[in-house]
């Protein structure tokens, strides 16, 4: 049964467990033709295609699916060709084909997803995520196929492919040649001890090399490809782990990425957090110190924080706010003419890269640091925080809010009495089935109580969780 939906694709890509739903062999199948199709639109009738993956264990399986399906599409009068870049970041696929490397790129990865899930990421011959409107088509062009098994080989078998060892080092030589030639040849990090939390995901190939070439002392955790457990309790959705790393080694700092390695969040030398809104600022503020920033503004989510917001005002610098997604501040930035913007997660694009790159954004960082003789917790100290709740709770259905009379209750009760000292924000997450709540105030506890009492009317909601997880294989 196909569910008739307008867009498969959530802010990064496609998302689900490993082997359901549009990862499952039919919806690779019917992806590789609108794929294919694509391209043909984009003037690239036989395209060549790079995909590249993180070590997820489900990632090989629908690698080999895809490309099966890619070699048999000769809708044009002839097939793709395909390149496997084995496990590497998703930003340097992105790099790659922006170099002319192949005509599009595929990104097999959850990014900072538990191990379970999987997804698809696709990147267009300029290097760039696709926009709203062409996943919109390929989406139309995915649900109109009739997939055949006979796409597959013989006997019913699943494909599988081998990775060239020699061709994956190329690319990831070529990457790294890519992401370092801006910073010039100097070792602009020499004398820095940074601790860097690779996640046991894409990262784990080249980071660690990235900043020896840079010139850095590096100590590495988590730094060995793990599928099973990239992301747990690892990386830089659990910054507790490089926290103690950085302290019980007395380093200047660390740097922990997610899974698939386009985002990136420090810790200072006391083992303090810095985010993304803190990495913008610092950013920011050394840009414009150098008259780089165009018009001082930058591009940020709605997720940003307010505080963040003040103070770069009171430097003379303003953001501009987007929905979340790099995507959505990507364009934002083209749109504007800004050479920074990024997100509180840690996703952060400088003007002349086509996405987020948590190395390259790790680099620059760690650049200012050293380039200015301070250390970051010093640079960081004057950036104020107002506290924020984030609290996400699992549904099945992403049905309209404004359908929800009771939830619409007791959210027009919160915006009354956090009138004038705070905000909340309620939104379905582009990558999990999951519903965020994000209240941001000036009282802690004030905020933590109103994003329980919202949690709670959402989790009460019966049409939120009438799709159960086992519904998952009905959405093509």
């Amino acid at each position: 049964m196909i569910r008739q939906i307008d867009n498969i694709f959530g802010t990064d890509g496609i998302r689900d467990v490993g082997g359901h739903g549009w990862l499952a062999p039919e919806g690779l199948e019917r992806l590789a033709v609108a794929i294919v199709k694509f391209a043909e639109r984009r003037g690239v009738p036989v395209p060549r295609i790079l995909i590249a993956r993180d070590p997820r264990a489900s990632g090989p399986g629908i690698e080999a699916i895809l490309t099966a399906a890619l070699e048999s599409c000769d809708l044009f009068g002839a097939s793709p060709t395909v390149r496997h870049a084995g496990i590497l970041p998703t930003p340097a696929v992105s790099v790659l084909v922006e170099a002319g490397v192949a005509d599009l790129g595929i990104v097999i990865s959850a990014s900072h997803n538990p191990p379970e899930f999987n997804g698809v990421k696709l990147f267009g011959p300029d290097g760039r995520k696709l926009t709203v409107e062409e996943e919109r088509r390929i989406t139309a062009d995915a649900l109109a196929q009739v997939p055949t098994r006979s796409r597959r080989s013989a006997g019913g078998a699943e494909p599988t492919i081998a990775d060239s060892t020699l061709e994956c080092d190329s690319l990831r030589d070529r990457y790294l040649e890519l992401l370092l030639a801006p910073f010039g040849t100097d070792p602009f990090l020499e004398g820095m001890s940074i601790v860097l939390d690779c996640a046991r995901g894409a990262t784990s190939v080249c980071a660690v090399e990235a900043f020896r070439r840079a010139g850095a002392t590096v100590h590495a955790i988590h730094a060995e490809p793990d599928g099973d457990r990239i992301n747990l309790g690892c990386g830089s959705t659990h910054p507790e782990a490089i926290s103690g790393a950085v302290l019980a080694r007395a380093a200047d700092l660390g740097i922990a990425f997610d899974g698939d390695g386009d985002r990136a969040i420090l810790v200072d030398a006391t083992g303090q957090v810095v985010d993304g809104d803190e990495m913008l600022t610092l950013w920011a503020l050394d840009l414009a110190s150098r008259g780089a920033l165009p018009k001082n503004r930058i591009a940020v989510t709605v997720m940003s924080n307010a505080g963040m917001e003040t103070y770069l005002s009171e430097q003379g610098i303003s953001l501009i706010r987007t929905q979340v997604g790099d995507r959505e501040v990507h364009q934002a930035m083209i749109r504007e003419g800004l050479a920074l913007g990024g997100e509180q997660s840690g996703h952060l694009i400088e003007g002349s890269a086509a996405t987020g790159d948590g190395i390259r954004s790790g680099l620059a960082l760690a650049r200012i640091v050293k380039q200015s003789g301070r250390t970051l917790e010093e640079l960081r100290q004057p950036i104020p925080r107002y506290p924020q709740t984030l609290i996400g709770i699992e549904i099945a259905e992403k049905i309209p809010f404004d359908s929800l009379p009771a939830l619409g209750e007791v959210l027009a009760e919160a915006e009354r009495a956090l009138a004038g000292h705070g905000r909340v924000l309620l939104r379905y997450s582009g990558t999990e089935p999951l519903a965020r709540i994000l209240v941001e105030g000036s009282q802690a506890a004030e905020n933590a109580e109103w994003a329980e009492r919202i949690g709670q009317v959402l989790r009460e909601q019966p049409a939120l969780h009438a799709c159960s997880v086992s519904d998952r294989d009905a959405v093509i």
